[in-house]
């Protein structure tokens, strides 16, 4: 009887991906599946504690919130500003006139002078440099 030898040769591109995969499941296996993990992970993300704006912050009394509370204060925020610019922009010839109006009576004209010299007045009685700027841009045609 004649004896015939067979080599096979496997690359190890083609072994290692299927090696690693078994270790990857065996792990997930042993901590509990995957679905388990991967709730266990959400459910730890979701429970953070957060500041307001959803950040870790290295003061604990910081983080109120949880991180799930956080974001969706910050898309119920968002969508209120988004709601209030739409209409502030379709209201904003009728705003502008009304403004006018104000500015144009005795008592429009001096709350506007009041506050511009309560700002001044304090700006001028700090410590810090004081700068005072005017800036006049010319009205545009609508």
């Amino acid at each position: 009887m004649n004896e015939q030898n067979v080599n096979l040769t496997i690359s190890k591109d083609i072994v290692n991906p299927i090696v690693s995969a078994k270790i990857q499941e065996a792990v997930a296996e042993a901590l509990g599946g995957k679905e388990k993990l991967i709730a266990d992970l959400l459910d730890k993300i979701i429970q953070q504690r957060v500041d307001k704006k959803g950040n870790v912050s290295t003061y604990n009394s910081e983080n109120k919130y949880s991180w799930l509370e956080a974001m969706v204060n910050q898309q119920i925020e968002n969508a209120i500003k988004d709601e209030l610019q739409k209409q502030i922009a379709s209201m904003s010839s009728e705003i502008r006139e009304l403004v006018i109006k104000q500015l144009q009576t005795k008592r429009g004209a001096n709350a506007v002078a009041t506050a511009l010299l309560d700002g001044l007045n304090q700006t001028l009685n700090n410590s810090w440099c004081s700068t005072i700027a005017v800036t006049i841009n010319p009205i545009k045609p609508d």
